[in-house]
């Protein structure tokens, strides 16, 4: 009798409605979780990015670049002379700063401007990196001076004709000089800035990014 009283009890908790109820409605409350969780950041990231549903008075400070365009498709190259491949490394945030050979006067005034960014960023300025990318290597005397100002600068140069037709069909076609693309971490200039733009502005940007994206 005590066997078939506790097979009598497994068979009526597997076949308890009740039971498989509360399993699904568990399974389900989970699920709800995680939507509560994850969609708010996901909306965020679109609403950032496409500017739909976002309210009057709260656009992001730089000026979106229409359509995004992905740095894989201009040819980087680096102090040493070797192509730069930024898709293969890290992912980060970066900012392009596109100088002309010198990087005086107005270029060095965004080089501050960004260093400042990223220095205020305190401990989630690893997620960052800044490049100024110039049309021919930097002279000596330009090179020194720079590396000095800014040690944590990635120097790299870039055919000037190219990224002009690399912009040719976005809504920044012929892109004046200086200026900043904010790449983001798929390896996507979507953001442009210059001078115009004060330091504080670039820090709400992308502080508002790095909240709502993920470390890779």
């Amino acid at each position: 009798m005590a066997e078939n009283t506790g097979t009598d009890n497994i068979n009526v908790a597997e076949n308890n409605p009740n039971r498989k109820q509360k399993s699904g409605l568990s399974r389900w409350a989970g699920i709800g979780v995680f939507a509560a969780v994850a969609l708010p950041i996901v909306a965020a990231y679109g609403i950032f990015y496409t500017g739909i549903g976002m309210p009057d008075g709260t656009v992001n400070q730089g000026e979106l670049l229409t359509p995004a365009h992905a740095v894989k498709d201009i040819q980087l190259v680096s102090e040493k002379g070797e192509t730069l491949d930024l898709a293969a490394e890290a992912p980060k945030w970066r900012y392009l700063i596109l100088g002309d050979e010198i990087c005086a006067g107005e270029c060095q005034k965004l080089l501050y401007t960004t260093r400042q960014v990223h220095i205020r960023l305190g401990d989630k300025a690893h997620r960052v990196e800044r490049l100024l990318v110039t049309g021919q290597p930097l002279s000596a005397l330009s090179h020194q001076s720079i590396s000095d100002q800014h040690p944590r600068l990635r120097l790299a140069t870039a055919d000037q004709a190219t990224l002009d037709q690399w912009l040719a069909d976005s809504d920044h076609a012929n892109l004046k000089r200086p200026s900043a693309l904010l790449v983001d971490q798929n390896g996507f200039a979507m953001m442009v800035y210059d001078n115009r733009h004060t330091g504080n502005q670039l820090l709400k940007d992308i502080k508002r990014l790095l909240k709502y994206s993920y470390e890779q």
